[in-house]
């Protein structure tokens, strides 16, 4: 695996923020976060988020009260022939400015090219705002709280909101028309304000002597905040106080979701050991995908019957239909299969969400006694876009992954809390019809916005499907906390998460694929298996809350006389965390601390009762 950027702790004035890799992020004031992210961003003809090489950057002035910052960068993939310059500078003011020039050296397509700001959800979702348009003229409005369908701030000149009584923050953009998204849609926690309308005709062509010329400007308002207010922290500093896990008291608990995992792909058959390995996880269930119009359907269906039985599961079988006639051939299955089978998914291929005509097309060739599921294959984006009749299916389903527009580490790690959002969000959306997330990965398993599929190729020496943390230690925190978000708010009645074996699997076949960038032995567990391991035989979810979960997170489970706690650690160091927990309410031992290893989730029984 690449190693991060080094990181730059840096200060405007009352601001600190931090520099690294050609782009500001955690710009603070005092220990509130004003804007998460600002970036120059390259989307290719398919949508795809392509990297920057790093040509050079060069700190010319830091005197720890404000800063100069030069970078020159370049092109990857079709944007090889562009480089770009920025400057970036912060004020003894608090005012914090990112301009970047740019130009061709040959033809080249493009989605979006130029600056893109990330405002975080916290503290800001729900807020009111002041939205200056390319007009000049002014709007009052406001941060979405529940997550907007569409963009909710259109031809943006400068969007300003209060961060604190009496002191707003302004981000002014320059040299395009901007506007406004929601990334929850996507799991991410942040609002993106980004160039170019997403109405305007794309792709465009980037011709030789086309310039993009662009600024944002973050500047507060007058008078500066008082001391008291805003204390005087170095950078970062907010990572540095007390670890803790704190359990509220007489919380809900509510059911752990059934948990299972997808079949793989390419249909490979699982090993005696690789079987026994599996049948230890109890999945709940198998899902199965199954393109109906193949001659094959039927065989695959039952090939996935008996893969299901063997690990003593039930099987989701999620069919693409685009003609309801391929339905027929699953209406006269045995007794004994339509028992195997937990529920069916129903997608059409040519829409986004499933039409429900299919659903009740499906309904008749499955029987009364079938549960149907539906929704999307695509991401909570459609559901939300597209709002099903909730009275249609019993389950209503959309996939999740964490990197539909970035892949770092702390990017993935600060978007986990979104999944809890997205969860309320979909319980809104979807009525009394059962919630299924369906599949969960660590990356996209396709582009469905690509025009030019055969141009989509990897990012990365792996296939653009696969992620190397699959087999991490940070994989598996990454994993644990997303079953915390997506559960303890109650809304989700199941999951299901990567494949069963392989590169986006829980285990490495015996015999693997050429390792190239991914590490791994032959039929060992990755670390996420031992997380699906550890909650066998439980039964609920206790809410807990981290004191800094872009550090640490914990998931805490229960069952009857017995609480376990799994610490995700997203750093490199050992930590010491305190749980904190209500006085006296059993079976808990109040205030103890937990040693957490470094890129790792630690299992920890609190304690066991003897009933």
């Amino acid at each position: 695996m690449t190693p991060p950027p080094a990181r730059t702790p840096l200060r405007a004035g009352p601001l600190t923020a931090v520099y690294v890799g050609g782009e500001l992020r955690d710009i603070r004031l005092g220990d509130i976060e004003i804007l998460r992210r600002v970036y120059v961003a390259f989307q290719d003809r398919n949508w795809t988020a392509r990297p920057w090489i790093v040509t050079e950057d060069v700190v010319l002035d830091d005197d720890g009260r404000s800063f100069s910052i030069a970078v020159n960068g370049r092109g990857t993939f079709d944007a090889e022939p562009f480089t770009w310059s920025a400057n970036i500078t912060g004020q003894h003011d608090g005012t914090i400015a990112f301009s970047m020039s740019g130009l061709a050296s040959a033809p080249f397509i493009r989605n979006r090219l130029g600056l893109c700001v990330l405002h975080p959800v916290d503290g800001v979702a729900g807020r009111p705002c002041l939205v200056e348009h390319v007009t000049g003229q002014t709007a009052q409005s406001a941060f979405p709280l529940a997550i907007s369908p569409d963009q909710p701030f259109l031809d943006v000149r400068a969007l300003t909101h209060e961060v604190l009584p009496g002191v707003s923050a302004t981000v002014r953009f320059t040299g395009e028309t901007f506007e406004a998204e929601d990334h929850r849609n996507w799991s991410d926690a942040s609002f993106k304000t980004y160039c170019t309308p997403i109405s305007l005709p794309f792709p465009v062509t980037v011709e030789p002597g086309d310039v993009i010329d662009q600024s944002v400007t973050l500047s507060l308002s007058a008078p500066p905040p008082p001391p008291a207010l805003v204390q005087q922290l170095p950078a970062e500093s907010h990572r540095q106080r007390p670890a803790t896990i704190t359990v509220p008291q007489h919380a809900l608990c509510p059911p752990l979701p059934r948990l299972g995992f997808q079949m793989n792909a390419d249909g490979s058959e699982l090993s005696d050991r690789e079987v026994s390995l599996l049948r230890a996880l109890k999945p709940a269930h198998l899902r199965l995908d199954i393109d109906a119009a193949s001659p094959l359907a039927l065989s695959r269906l039952n090939s996935g019957l008996r893969q299901a039985r063997s690990l003593d599961s039930k099987l989701v079988p999620a069919l693409f239909i685009t003609s309801p006639t391929a339905l027929h051939q699953f209406s006269e299955l045995p007794e004994a299969d339509t028992r195997s089978i937990d529920h069916w998914l129903v997608f059409d291929p040519d829409s986004k969400v499933t039409p429900s005509a299919l659903i009740a097309a499906a309904r008749r060739a499955l029987g009364p006694n079938a549960v149907i599921g539906a929704g999307t294959n695509l991401y909570f984006t459609e559901l939300n876009r597209e709002r099903p009749n909730e009275s249609d299916a019993d389950i209503l389903s959309f996939s999740l992954n964490p990197q539909v527009h970035a892949s770092d580490d702390e990017t993935i790690v600060q978007n986990l809390a979104a999944q809890a959002v997205i969860a309320a969000n979909a319980r809104a959306i979807c009525g009394s019809a059962r919630i299924s997330v369906s599949p969960v990965t660590l990356r996209p398993r396709f582009n469905p916005n690509a025009t030019a599929p055969e141009l989509d190729v990897s990012s990365t020496p792996l296939p653009s499907d696969v992620d190397a943390r699959q087999s991490s230690g940070l994989g598996a925190a990454w994993t644990a906390t997303s079953i915390k978000y997506l559960a303890e708010g109650g809304a989700i009645d199941a999951i299901t998460y990567y494949e069963l074996t392989g590169w986006k699997g829980l285990l490495e076949r015996d015999s693997p694929m050429q390792p190239g960038d991914f590490w791994s032995s032959p039929g060992d567990p990755f670390p996420v298996y031992e997380v699906f391991a550890s909650l066998v035989g439980f039964t609920h979810v206790r809410p807990c809350t981290s004191s800094d979960p872009g550090r640490f997170d914990a998931l805490m489970i229960e069952a009857e006389g017995a609480l376990r706690l799994l610490i995700a650690n997203f750093t490199a160091e050992r930590l010491s965390i305190n749980v904190s927990s209500p006085s006296n309410e059993p079976p808990f031992t109040p205030n103890l601390t937990v040693a957490a290893s470094p890129y790792a989730v630690t299992v920890h029984d609190l304690s066991r009762t003897t009933p």
